[in-house]
């Protein structure tokens, strides 16, 4: 990127706006205020040029040659708004990037301990539902050993979507309170 702190010259919008732009142009003409948009979303310099590319690598695929220019920067700045939508998807959805260094490698530990069988699973699972008050036991089963959708389950309950997922929530807490040190 350049080191332009922002400000476009007058030079660079001297065509007139109706003349269709090709794509060095528009290169020419947006890549720095295209920086300057991941710039001040991302914080970070390698992820605006990642980011920058990608928006340029869509424009040299769909770039209309018919296209004004006035056309082109908002389309240019839609695709730039879609690409850091999809950059913070990975990012989210990813979790965060560490590096893994020796220091960090030696620090990992072992996974716990699963149950051995499922005849021990199958009764842990009995033991709790056992433990729980009828209307959580209820939606866990509903839930999770029938399948049924939160629709189903509050049907079934004669409740509300939403009170279903309350109760749910609190039947999965109340399950966990019950099993914790035990796996």
């Amino acid at each position: 990127m350049t080191d332009a702190v922002g400000i476009m010259t007058s030079a660079m919008w001297r065509a007139p706006l109706n003349e269709p732009p090709g794509l060095e142009d528009v290169f020419s003409r947006f890549v720095d205020p295209v920086y300057r948009f991941f710039y001040s979303h991302v914080g970070n310099r390698e992820d605006a040029e990642d980011l920058t590319s990608e928006v340029f690598l869509k424009a040299a695929r769909q770039l209309e040659s018919e296209r004004a220019e006035a056309s082109v920067a908002k389309w240019l700045f839609t695709v730039a708004r879609t690409v850091l939508a999809d950059h913070w998807r990975r990012h989210y959805r990813g979790g965060g990037v560490v590096p893994l260094d020796d220091d960090r490698a030696s620090r990992i530990s072992e996974p716990p301990p699963r149950l051995e069988t499922s005849e021990s699973n199958s009764r842990l699972v009995e033991e709790v539902l056992g433990s729980l008050p009828d209307r959580y036991r209820v939606v866990l089963e509903l839930r999770f050993l029938r399948g049924y959708s939160i629709q189903e389950t509050a049907r079934e309950l004669g409740v509300t979507p939403e009170n279903a997922k309350v109760i749910q929530h609190r039947a999965l807490a109340k399950a966990a309170q019950l099993t914790e040190g035990r796996l």
